[in-house]
């Protein structure tokens, strides 16, 4: 029969081993209770460690898209709010025109009409410069300075030209490009008067047009008098303001469906978001209950090592000649 010989110092040593271990593991679970994470250094978890690290930074990049989102939401449903403020001013404007081409209507009664009209462009360049923190929503890429100036009759569009990049597109995902704004000029036109005033007809310079065009003539036909042919040009800004609604809304259908896709985006980040950080959480947060548990369990384990180490270094040669 053979024996193996184990001599009290590889005793001594396997003991200690065992000791320092329960005392790394002790030392571990109290690490996990201070910090509350499972994963303190990379040497604990380095599979867990990397798939903790590539969550990071996947919820940091959605986070930095749900900004973009939420400015684009912003600006969006501002503009969407201007022009659905311009809307109601043609629809205004409309009543007022027919009311004025009712031949029994009085020169005076024009007279009071054209004023509003005139009240309404200027509501209409106050909308058409609508802001948000100093950035002006309708001016294409200029956004630092307002797009629109108004000078007696004169409305002028600074913004960028329709013809011009004038698109501000908004990151909402990994290589997806959103063109979030409308253009201030395709909304609402501009005009530049040459001639002006009764008895002369108003000419425009190339390049005027859309609604502030129809207001202006509106206004100089409402001032030009009752007669027969200014009547038949009063009746046919009608047919001018009923072109205007319908830019004005086509262009509101344009926001709407950028706001749809935004809010569809804005839900999928979120419900990313919230299974990303689940996953986060399990691989990182600590299970406190279990935790504890696992604690007690060691400090007992440790309890009953140093009980058995203190008893095997205390062992000399006198203890086995006894």
């Amino acid at each position: 029969m053979n024996f193996s010989r184990i001599s009290s110092s590889s005793m001594i040593d396997q003991s200690l081993y065992y000791l320092n271990t329960n005392l790394k593991s002790l030392s571990d679970l109290q690490e996990k209770m201070s910090s509350g994470k499972n994963i303190n250094a990379p040497g604990d978890d380095p599979v867990g460690l990397t798939r903790v690290l590539n969550l990071t930074t996947t919820l940091g990049v959605d986070a930095r898209y749900a900004k973009n989102v939420q400015d684009a939401v912003s600006e969006t449903n501002t503009a969407d709010s201007a022009v659905t403020n311009m809307v109601n001013l043609v629809q205004r404007a409309q009543e007022l025109t027919t009311q004025a081409a009712n031949v029994t209507n009085n020169q005076s009664g024009r007279d009071a009409i054209a004023l509003e009209i005139d009240q309404i462009i200027n509501q209409l360049v106050q909308l058409g410069n609508t802001d948000i923190g100093g950035k002006y929503i309708f001016a294409g890429v200029k956004t630092d300075t307002p797009p629109f100036s108004r000078t007696n009759d004169d409305i002028t569009y600074s913004g960028t030209p329709s013809g011009q990049n004038w698109q501000r597109n908004t990151e909402i995902g990994r290589g997806v490009q959103l063109t979030t704004n409308i253009n201030g000029a395709t909304l609402l036109g501009n005009v530049q008067v040459t001639t002006a005033g009764p008895p002369l007809p108003p000419t425009f310079a190339a390049g005027s047009g859309g609604l502030f065009k129809t207001l202006v003539e509106l206004k100089q036909d409402l001032q030009a008098g009752g007669a027969t042919n200014q009547l038949t040009e009063i009746r046919n800004r009608l047919d001018d303001l009923t072109a205007d609604l319908s830019t004005l809304t086509g262009q509101q259908s344009i926001l709407g469906a950028v706001g749809n896709r935004l809010s569809i985006t804005q839900s999928r980040i979120d419900e990313r978001k919230s299974i990303l950080t689940q996953q986060y959480s399990d691989l990182q947060n600590v299970d406190m209950p279990k935790t504890i548990a696992d604690l007690n369990a060691q400090q007992n384990v440790l309890q009953a090592s140093m009980s058995v180490t203190g008893k095997i270094l205390q062992m000399n040669l006198l203890d086995y000649l006894r």
